[in-house]
């Protein structure tokens, strides 16, 4: 798959292209049909498909709140879109210049002139241009007049429920992480290193492997106890996780900590994925040591369960 983030001289070299147009954050499935539908598309007429997304995320830019909001960094879209079969991802750089363009002006200096687009396929909900002021029927209008067809798809659901971005950042929030992963169609996965901690666990039993975040702004699911798995350089691993500050033993910031089953913890350095499959419970205080050990002995046997059973999303 080409990546590229100059644009200017992209439709001279991929004229015609069949375009899907988004932020994309999560890639969830509803995202997924969208994309499917432009690969497919693409082969039939015999040109490129090229997904166009935006870096850093329009939220980022156009709110004041700095909140971790991302389901899925740059490096994790370009990941799953290539596991898709796109062609091309093109990648604009939102900035508050690119984010006052109005609808007809986003479409014309970008998908017309430096993109060349023939066809341009959307879910029924898009909006673009200063405060999305465009629509579906802007688009189709602007399709006609500026010589682009457009393909528009209706939104998904799962159990109930319509698909989005706005609805899996929620559930993740929240710790419903495993009706997000329906929603996604995979298990939500964090990336990060593994740092040098304490070594409280170890002392306590149970070594974790520290994580830190490779990006900062990507979302991490609500403080507590995890069924989760883990792939630390070529090793995968089921496990247990912990999201929040040591409340019994160390107080500490807010961290993340694995405790692979069945692992020698010779991870310091490695690179790792965490994959979130079930929330258990909320952090605790324990009066003593001895009570903390006890709840996450039962926390171990009842993720052990979970993943014997073999349940997932």
């Amino acid at each position: 798959m080409l990546v590229t983030k100059r644009l200017n001289n992209f439709g001279v070299k991929h004229p015609g292209a069949v375009a899907a147009l988004g932020s994309f954050d999560g890639l969830h499935l509803g995202h997924q049909a969208i994309i499917k539908k432009l690969v497919a598309r693409a082969k039939k007429i015999g040109h490129d498909s090229a997904v166009i997304t935006f870096d850093p995320h329009p939220r980022q830019i156009l709110s004041k709140d700095t909140t971790p909001c991302l389901l899925t960094t740059l490096p994790e879209k370009q990941e799953i879109l290539e596991t898709l079969s796109v062609g091309v991802m093109a990648v604009i750089k939102f900035s508050p210049r690119v984010a006052a363009l109005s609808p007809e002006e986003f479409i014309r200096s970008v998908m017309v002139k430096k993109l060349a687009v023939s066809e341009v396929i959307c879910g029924y909900d898009c909006g673009f241009g200063a405060g999305r002021k465009g629509n579906i029927n802007t688009l189709r209008e602007l399709g006609a007049k500026m010589g682009f067809k457009v393909l528009v798809l209706s939104s998904l659901k799962a159990s109930g429920s319509k698909i989005s971005s706005s609805k899996v950042r929620s559930l993740i929030s929240s710790g419903k992480v495993d009706k997000a992963n329906k929603m996604l169609g995979r298990v939500y996965s964090i990336h990060g290193t593994v740092v040098k901690g304490m070594g409280l666990g170890r002392k306590l039993g149970f070594p974790t492997a520290n994580i830190r975040l490779s990006d900062p702004q990507k979302l991490l699911p609500r403080d507590g106890v995890y069924a989760a798995g883990a792939r630390i350089g070529r090793r995968e691993y089921q496990g247990m996780l912990y999201i929040g500050s040591r409340l019994t033993v160390g107080r500490s910031t807010r961290t993340i900590e694995f405790n692979a089953f069945g692992g020698k913890y010779d991870f310091f350095g490695g690179k790792a994925e965490i994959f979130f499959h079930k929330y258990i419970r909320p952090g605790k205080k324990y009066d003593t040591v001895e009570g903390l050990i006890r709840a996450i002995e039962k926390d171990k046997k009842k993720i052990e369960r979970y993943f014997e059973a073999g349940l997932s999303y």
